[in-house]
């Protein structure tokens, strides 16, 4: 069964309302990924100058 104009209406602003809501929640998903993969690296990078510490490397 066929939407009437005013329904097909309705529904076109829902999704026009919804879609900048969507694409923040993207940017906030990718911004944290890079934020958890930096954090990641620097921890790596610590773990690393922390062993050569204790066995008596220079880092």
């Amino acid at each position: 069964m066929h939407q009437s104009r005013k329904e097909q209406g309705i529904e076109r602003a829902g999704k026009q309302l919804l879609q900048p809501e969507r694409n923040e929640a993207l940017l906030f998903a990718s911004l944290e990924e890079e934020l958890f993969l930096d954090m990641n690296a620097l921890a790596d990078g610590a773990a690393s100058s922390r062993y050569q510490e204790t066995k008596g490397g220079r880092s």
